[in-house]
């Protein structure tokens, strides 16, 4: 089987489970939310074969191609919203998340997945980037998360009791689990840099090169560094963390977006 069949099935269940959480938002039935998350799962598995079989093919190498990349974004974000819909019971997250990974998918189907590289990864390379993506979708999740909370705090402040925030907790258990998504999102970011530290060091034999994507990295890690001590010793709770979170948004949308895409062809970025 080629990698090229498992991610168009991987397209088509992410999709199926989009749409049947689009459709819960609409109806509220929990059979909808019931078939979107297994479609995710299964989905995850297909997802999961593909990186393996383009590993196979093309060496480790190949997650730094747009293919290897985009199928890691999805899956990675897959994995942060059933890790958190498990654990918090919010179908309602996979409404917003869900798109994002049939969207990556889409456009992993579309990219190559030749490497334009031949470097060595290694098992240090693969931690690097691996815990990369799972700390760029669970910083995507506490933000899409802070702007539900924005938006059902304002409504309750409105006293309009909109049907769509049936589904949801508290705004202080909301909190807690944004909190709790920037926290796995930190320390995945801390585990890439430091992972990355040390494969730079086994390639090009310096730890730190001033690399535009190490530094985007550092200011990203500084960014949310001072987020969660602002949330923690600061007493920037409730809206004030979840705007500091779009803020962290942005950030992380220039690092990845404004090096990895639009840089060079050098070792960060994914051009084919």
């Amino acid at each position: 089987m080629s990698p090229e069949v498992l991610i168009y099935s991987t397209a088509v269940l992410y999709g199926i489970s989009t749409l049947h959480y689009l459709l819960y938002l609409i109806f509220r039935k929990e059979k909808l939310a019931t078939v979107g998350l297994y479609s995710a799962r299964f989905g995850f598995l297909t997802n999961f074969i593909a990186i393996v079989f383009l590993i196979i093919q093309n060496g480790s190498i190949s997650l730094f191609s747009p293919k290897g990349a985009f199928l890691l974004f999805a899956i990675s974000v897959v994995t942060v919203y059933l890790y958190f819909s498990t654990k918090h019971k919010l179908s309602l997250s996979g409404a917003f998340l869900m798109p994002w990974a049939t969207l990556f998918v889409f456009i992993a189907s579309l990219t190559s997945g030749v490497p334009k590289n031949t470097f060595s990864v290694g098992i240090v390379g693969l931690i690097h980037i691996v815990s990369a993506f799972f700390g760029y979708s669970a910083f995507i999740f506490g933000a899409l998360l802070s702007i539900i909370y924005l938006i059902f705090e304002s409504h309750l402040k409105k006293k309009k009791f909109s049907v769509f925030f049936q589904k949801l907790p508290s705004l202080s258990l909301l909190e807690s689990v944004i909190y709790h998504a920037v926290t796995v999102g930190f320390f995945f970011t801390t585990v890439s840099m430091f992972a990355g530290a040390l494969w730079s060091e086994k390639i090009f034999g310096t730890y730190w090169s001033w690399h535009p994507k190490q530094v985007a990295t550092l200011i990203s890690w500084f960014v949310y560094a001072g987020i969660l001590h602002l949330y923690l010793y600061g007493e920037w709770n409730g809206k004030k963390f979840c705007y500091l979170n779009l803020l962290g948004l942005l950030v992380i949308v220039i690092n990845f977006l404004g090096v990895n895409l639009l840089s060079g062809k050098d070792i960060h970025s994914f051009k084919g």
